[in-house]
């Protein structure tokens, strides 16, 4: 069987009663960590009977994930796991840039001690959490979660979440590529701890420009680890 069509071996079972949300969740895991790689086909036949269940379920969960735009339906009875693409990522980021550096000017206006206090905590969480990257993005969403928290809308939260996670992907499948050196990692404290204290400060201006160029500089270097792999592969 070729690689393309065994896709779904990366794909652990689960019990009866995951149905759709677990069905969901599980191939939302197989995608991150590259057990369903980018570019793969996948075989709605083969993962009914890798998780034992009907095609109902599975054909739903391949939809959600269609709807973050990770996975594409095709004709017949098989899915395509999305690439990864410069322009995607760039186009992310720039929703990114907008919304957030809308969302963190109205917030700034009506910062509270709890929640600073609550952003403190997801820093400490996020500095000492282990770099690994399923815990290092759910650390590194909570901070950016607790500073943006109380201008964050229904229809923001859905937004960003889509958001998150399309960038998400990109972390965990390119985290091998990044530059992992210590002042690299110390640089990216550092640009969280200057986020927190300019909006102790109240500085809004300010933390508008430093939040969109911390956005900036993790896209820079997705990017740059994104041509690596590219490179290596064309190589």
């Amino acid at each position: 069987m070729s690689p393309r069509a065994s896709a779904a071996n990366g794909v652990r079972p689960i019990a009866h009663h995951s149905l759709v949300d677990r069905v969901t969740d599980e191939l939302h895991r197989a995608i991150l960590n590259g057990d369903l790689a980018p570019g793969s086909t996948v075989s709605i036949v083969d993962l009914c009977q890798r998780f034992d269940i009907s095609h109902i379920p599975v054909r739903e969960a391949l939809r959600r994930l269609e709807s973050e735009g990770v996975i594409s339906l095709r004709p017949g009875r098989s899915a395509l796991v999305a690439t990864l693409t410069s322009e995607e990522l760039a186009n992310i980021y720039a929703l990114r840039k907008l919304i957030e550096g809308d969302l963190i000017s109205r917030a700034a206006k009506r910062f509270s001690d709890e929640r600073l206090a609550e952003a403190e905590e997801a820093l400490a969480e996020y500095i000492g959490i282990e770099r690994e990257p399923a815990s290092l993005a759910a650390k590194h969403h909570a901070f950016h979660e607790a500073v943006l928290h109380d201008a964050i809308g229904p229809a923001d939260a859905n937004v960003l979440s889509l958001l998150w996670k399309a960038s998400d992907r990109y972390l965990h499948l390119l985290m091998q590529d990044l530059d992992h050196h210590p002042e690299t990692q110390q640089r990216r404290i550092d640009e969280h701890r200057e986020l927190l204290d300019l909006a102790r400060t109240g500085k809004a201006k300010q933390l508008k420009a430093a939040w969109i160029a911390h956005l900036e500089s993790t896209e820079a270097a997705l990017l740059e680890a994104l041509a690596a792999r590219e490179a290596a592969s064309a190589g």
